[in-house]
Order: structure tokens, then C-alpha cells, then sequence
């Protein structure tokens, strides 16, 4: 791969949003699943790995080879932190995750036939972006099993469960937060009106 800018068609001085915009462009139209009749399918491929490989380089310049994605929502739920992957579908996944595109990372990570922790950890994340809670569930505590001392694959296994938990208490009284207060409230309007009627 030459200079990942020129792979992406924007200038070493280009914002964050025009790699990103330029990036995504790119990925769609290179996409495997938008080449299927495509003559020159295994070329198209070629370039969508590239693309990857570009942005995927780019960014970790940006972070000074560091930092971390937030896959799902401003409280970093599913964050996870750019580990080198040894494959190009690995890496476009990735990819996919940290720009929230959770259907396209799901449609590369089904085409992959090994199956890591780190895939599955991938999969957990893609899963609870789109609001399937239970097989994220199920994908990261498999991304446990296989690595017990990745600290990261237990925080999402945690952050999955507690997110059940809380939502599974809290749905008991959605909708009548202030039932108790309520009953108060008419206890004290019944007992007021009652010695209405007797001081009369």
C-alpha cells in the first residue's frame, strides 16, 4: 500500500469528518457485498482492504498509535481499545465499530471463519449496537472464556450484564414513578375532606 491520503483521495492536512466522509464513500463502493456481479470482483476487494489498511493507519497516526474507539453511546459502552488485528477483515470490522456502522462490521465478521476472542469480543460489540442484548451477551462472555485475563472482554461482559440488570429493575416501574407518592397524596386529601366534614 503507497501513501494511505492518496489511497483515500484527501490531503495529509485533511479533517477528521473528510477522511471519515471520503473513507466511507470508498468502503461502499468497494464493499464485497456491492461487487458480487462485479467482473473485476477479486480487484474491488483488493481495494476495499486497502482502503481499510489506509484509514485504519491514518487514525492510528491521529492517536499517536493509542487511544480507543467507543463502539456504542456517549458513556463508552463497547468502548475498545485499537489492538493490531492480523487480518484486513479483522481491521475493517473494527473499522465499522468505531464509526457505528454495527450491520456492516456484523456482515465482514460473518464472513470470517476463524473465530478469536477478539472476534467474538467484535461480534458482542455489534450485537449490542444493534439492540440484540442477549447474543451480545452470549458473544462476550464467550470472548471470556477464551482470554479470562483480558481486562477489556470482562469490562464489556459487565457492562452487558449490569445494563440488564438495570433496565430489567427499572422496567418494573417505568411508567409509575410516583405511585407511592400518589397514594400519600390521596391518603391526605381523604383525611383532610373527613375532618372537613366533621369540623362542619
Amino acid at each position: 500500500m503507497g501513501n494511505p491520503y492518496d489511497v483515500l483521495g484527501v490531503s495529509p492536512g485533511a479533517t477528521d469528518e473528510e477522511i471519515k466522509k471520503a473513507y466511507r464513500a470508498l468502503s461502499r463502493k468497494f464493499h464485497p457485498d456491492a461487487n458480487v456481479n462485479n467482473p473485476n470482483r477479486e480487484r474491488a476487494e483488493e481495494r476495499f482492504k486497502e482502503i481499510q489498511q489506509a484509514y485504519n493507519q491514518i487514525m492510528q497516526e491521529k492517536q499517536q498509535g493509542g487511544g480507543s474507539f467507543t463502539g456504542y453511546g456517549s458513556a463508552g459502552f463497547g468502548s475498545y481499545s485499537r489492538q493490531a488485528q492480523n487480518t484486513p477483515q479483522m481491521q475493517a470490522a473494527a473499522n465499522y465499530l468505531a464509526n457505528r456502522c454495527y450491520q456492516e462490521a456484523m456482515n465482514v465478521l460473518n464472513n470470517i471463519t476463524e473465530h478469536s476472542a477478539r472476534w467474538y469480543y467484535y461480534c458482542a460489540v455489534a450485537h449490542a449496537g444493534l439492540g440484540n442484548n442477549v447474543t451480545a451477551r452470549e458473544c462476550a462472555e464467550q470472548a471470556v472464556r477464551l482470554e479470562p485475563s483480558n481486562i477489556e472482554y470482562r469490562q464489556l461482559m459487565q457492562q452487558l450484564n449490569f445494563g440488564g440488570t438495570w433496565y430489567s429493575s427499572m422496567g418494573e416501574n417505568y411508567g409509575r414513578p410516583y405511585e407511592s407518592f400518589s397514594r400519600f397524596c390521596i391518603s391526605m386529601v381523604f383525611m383532610n375532606m373527613c375532618c372537613t366534614c366533621c369540623c362542619i
